[in-house]
């Protein structure tokens, strides 16, 4: 996006170049002049007044009881029909604003509570399968060492075998009880 010579951009750009002259020279741009005001033309408003609290902390007088009464002039006598009129219809579309607030909140917390309840069930089923895996995973370790212990077992009768045939009557296993 180009930098455009705006005065607007050249008071944001200025300070930008924190004071450097040079910097300011090298840029193209020239330095912004200022305006001298007299104060006799700038007036001072009169009917500007601010309430700011007291610094020793010492409480205001309460705002309610500084606010002067209407004045009877200020309040109409009688409304015209109208006026009533636009008052009735300005009711009627502050209830059905209303109502439609209201709706939409009973939607949104009863959506609320759904996708709260949903967090849960999915929660649950997640900790249900990871109770599950970690049953299978124990029990496929009991399997392993079993098939181990099979396998043990199985090596240690081939040997027995092997030497029975080689003549190792120690080791040769008989049916009948007979050693």
């Amino acid at each position: 996006m180009p930098f455009r010579r705006t005065p607007l951009s050249l008071c944001l750009a200025l300070p930008l170049l924190a004071g450097s002259l040079p910097a300011l020279a090298q840029s193209g741009l020239t330095p912004m002049r200022t305006i001298d005001i007299p104060p006799s033309r700038i007036e001072p408003q009169e009917s500007l007044t601010l309430d700011l609290p007291d610094p020793d902390g010492a409480p205001e007088a309460d705002a309610a009881e500084t606010i002067a009464a209407p004045d009877a002039s200020d309040i109409p006598e009688e409304r015209s029909a109208e006026q009533l009129a636009l008052d009735a219809i300005a009711a009627a579309e502050a209830a059905k604003l209303r109502e439609a607030n209201a709706a939409q909140l009973a939607t949104k917390q009863a959506q609320l509570e759904q996708i709260t309840a949903d967090q849960r069930a999915q929660q649950d089923r997640l900790a249900r399968y990871r109770e599950e895996r970690a049953a299978y995973a124990a029990a496929m370790s009991d399997y392993e060492a079993q098939l181990a212990a099979a396998r043990a077992d199985r090596a240690r009768w081939e040997a027995d075998v092997a030497a029975c045939r080689a003549g190792d009557r120690l080791r040769c296993g008989y049916g009948d009880g007979r050693r």
